[in-house]
């Protein structure tokens, strides 16, 4: 498939939320998901986190969810695939209840990396593997804090294959054949209260499991024209090129932050530019107000249709703002 062809699918409309946040958290967000197809179940299964970590999500139909309880504590920003016989799970992790500690007044330093745990059946996961650590001067904020976060793991070449394994049928690929997109540092976002992904980075690793080797410089970073911060981005790799998801985090005309999810294409995953000038989606009145943050988004060939999952917030502060999961479907050529 070509990057024209993605840009061409006609997407449905939000809809109601899916997935209500958990007791005592605010938030239910960065959804990633495998189809029934892939899993051991049968069942749709998701990944997002809430305040206290990483939970696991099934369902019969991809609408209506099952809280499976948590896979991952003191963990956020999932994203999971299944590469050969291993599901992978991707996140951010974090010092124990750093995460909930935001919402008190008395700002800390936050200090993350990104980790992955593997799993043979979605039930039990190994101890996480530390594969980034924020080591660079751009991944640091001198008052902010140490951060790399919301992980994306694609194939070096080929179609969006992070989840189809090699000719052997292993995890394993070619020297330097996987990437590993994520964000890194903080921008302090005012009206919110809280910090979100200041840039966006990119790896290279010689197996799913790394060493992943960043790249010198971020490859996106705020232009400083209404930017807030890069936000989180998922990549697709094209016959053509490369399609990212950004959900930047921008002020509108009324000087709020705002978050939407926009479309970028690249020919080489370095250089990118806005494929599209309108959003996928964009914050609406209701559940959606104020901010569309992180998304993942997949081609199911069963149906032929792709279908983006996201998350969005309805307000601005911590105590205002509930954060919940919803979905978009596209079809192919209908635009």
């Amino acid at each position: 498939m070509k990057a024209t062809d993605f840009l061409a699918v006609s997407w449905s409309a939000p809809g109601a939320p899916l997935i209500e946040p958990p007791r005592f958290s605010p938030v239910i967000a960065d959804p990633s998901f495998l189809f029934p197809e892939e899993t051991p179940t049968e069942n749709w299964e998701l990944f997002a986190h809430s305040a206290w970590g990483v939970h696991r999500y099934s369902s019969p139909d991809g609408l209506s969810w099952r809280d499976r309880g948590l896979v991952a504590r003191d963990a956020m920003r999932p994203f999971a695939r299944r590469v050969g016989d291993e599901y992978l799970l991707y996140y951010e992790k974090y010092a124990p209840l750093a995460l909930p500690m935001t919402a008190l007044p008395l700002r800390r330093r936050w200090e993350s990396t990104i980790a992955v745990s593997s799993s043979a059946d979605l039930e039990r996961w190994s101890a996480p593997r530390t594969l980034i650590r924020p080591t660079l001067d751009w991944m640091r904020d001198p008052s902010l804090g140490n951060s790399v976060s919301n992980p994306c793991l694609v194939r070096e070449s080929g179609p969006d294959a992070a989840g189809e394994p090699d000719a052997a049928g292993g995890p394993a690929a070619r020297d330097g054949a996987w990437r590993l997109y994520f964000s890194a540092s903080l921008s302090w976002i005012a009206d919110c209260g809280f910090c979100e992904p200041r840039s966006i980075a990119l790896a290279r690793g010689s197996s799913p499991y790394g060493p992943f080797e960043p790249e010198a410089r971020p490859v996106i970073e705020p232009d400083g024209a209404g930017d807030l911060g890069a936000g989180s981005m998922k990549v697709l790799a094209m016959d053509d090129g490369w399609i990212g998801l950004q959900n930047r985090i921008y002020g509108d005309a009324e000087g709020r932050s705002r978050s939407a999810i926009f479309a970028l294409r690249s020919e080489d995953g370095l250089s990118w530019r806005q494929a599209r000038p309108e959003p996928l989606v964009e914050p609406e009145p209701g559940w959606t107000g104020s901010h569309v943050y992180a998304c993942d988004c997949r081609f199911r060939e069963a149906d032929g249709l792709w279908y983006l999952y996201f998350n969005a917030r309805d307000g601005w502060k911590i105590a205002s703002g509930k954060e919940r999961v919803g979905r978009i479907v596209g079809a192919p050529g209908r635009a």
